[in-house]
């Protein structure tokens, strides 16, 4: 089974816009990495940001149900003429969608408990934020790196087929080849932006085509 191809399109360009919307709201809330890897900084932060980042986590989660259904919309657009790839693309995406939700449903339960704690007894709440932070930490890299390969898939078999256009294929592999360098070196600022930034753009990009291929 497989979603109907404009349906998939509109799914890409709403989860590019709720990236967008996301990264804003992440990026103007005045957290810098800093903060999270202090973990005094950290709880105080989260509680004095409680109200906008359980704002970021339900949007992102909504994001990242709209994108598991344009990954599986244009996989099937492929499939005919690139049947390995698109299967790639296809598996690698719901890895990568997986290792994402993870992590946005560790930020909305996980870090007020957090907080909670941290009200009564803060050198727990210190030492379960290092294990919980490095967890979410490593469940968005899992993220990055298997978003990047199904990106990078999606976009060698349009360049292969030309059935979406060689500049929205090559961007593709651009795309996935930044995603998947910033899933395994995260530190790395360009790439950390670039995971943001690229992907957003993929997604309109590819919605409006998978839309103008229906």
């Amino acid at each position: 089974m497989s979603p109907r191809r404009q349906t998939a399109g509109t799914m890409g360009i709403v989860a590019g816009i709720g990236l967008l919307i996301l990264t804003f709201l992440f990026f103007t809330s005045g957290a810098t990495p800093a903060t999270f890897n202090d973990p005094g900084k950290a709880l105080s932060f989260l509680k004095d940001s409680a109200g906008r980042l359980r704002m970021i986590s339900y949007l992102a989660i909504i994001t990242l149900a709209t994108a598991i259904v344009f990954i599986a919309g244009l996989a099937s657009v492929l499939h005919d003429k690139a049947p390995t790839r698109a299967t790639a693309a296809l598996y690698f995406g719901l890895v990568g969608m997986a290792g994402h939700t993870f992590a946005a449903f560790t930020y909305l339960f996980a870090h007020p408990w957090l907080v909670a704690t941290a009200a009564t007894d803060p050198v727990s709440a210190a030492h379960a934020y290092v294990a919980v932070n490095g967890l979410s930490m490593a469940m968005d890299s899992i993220g990055n790196f298997f978003v990047g390969l199904s990106t990078l898939m999606a976009g060698w078999a349009i360049t292969a087929t030309q059935s979406l256009g060689m500049a929205l294929g090559w961007f593709g592999v651009l795309t996935g080849v930044v995603a998947g360098l910033a899933g395994l070196v995260p530190q790395v600022g360009a790439l950390y932006m670039g995971s943001f930034v690229l992907p957003m753009v993929w997604l309109v990009w590819a919605g409006s085509a998978l839309r103008k291929v229906a």
